[in-house]
């Protein structure tokens, strides 16, 4: 459960880093921690994100280093209403790849929600909601992601910790 969840959590990552564009200009989160709720397979998670200038350049919705390492093509679109809608073709394992289709809403200060389709579905896939909460927690470091199951791993060096046993 904890491993498929850390796995759906990086591969909706790299969805999301999709909508990044080397030659178009896009909004940054504001720096602190960053509560986020999605459904995956059904299921709600929740995580809090202690969000840096240096974890963001790796991870963030519009990050250009997991497009380029992970996704084959995006196209992304900045709409009159200030929201963000690209398509990618993405890879999320060996010899997968997924046509996936986003749209970002939000001011990127306070509030972003992210709606994932894929392959031609009209209905989102997923929905992610993340909110601004304030300066990062005591103890947290930039790139952290505690998962509401206690576990924690940083995006930036990748340690993991707090496992629940089996």
């Amino acid at each position: 459960m904890r491993r498929s969840f850390a796995i759906a959590l990086a591969a909706f990552a790299v969805t999301a880093a999709g909508l990044a564009s080397a030659d178009m200009p896009v909004p940054h989160q504001k720096d602190g921690l960053w509560e986020s709720s999605m459904t995956l397979g059904g299921k709600p998670f929740t995580t809090q994100s202690c969000v840096t200038e240096e974890s963001q350049a790796k991870m963030s919705v519009f990050s250009s280093q997991m497009r380029q390492k992970n996704c084959s093509s995006s196209s992304v679109t900045h709409n009159m209403d200030g929201s963000w809608t690209s398509t990618s073709v993405c890879k999320f394992g060996p010899g997968a790849s997924r046509t996936t289709h986003a749209h970002v809403i939000g001011d990127f200060n306070s509030k972003v929600t992210i709606e994932v389709t894929s392959d031609g579905s009209s209905k989102p896939e997923t929905t992610m909601t993340m909110a601004w909460t304030g300066p990062c927690k005591p103890g947290m470091r930039g790139g952290d992601v505690m998962m509401s199951n206690g576990m924690k791993m940083n995006v930036l060096d990748g340690t993991m910790s707090g496992l629940p046993a089996h």
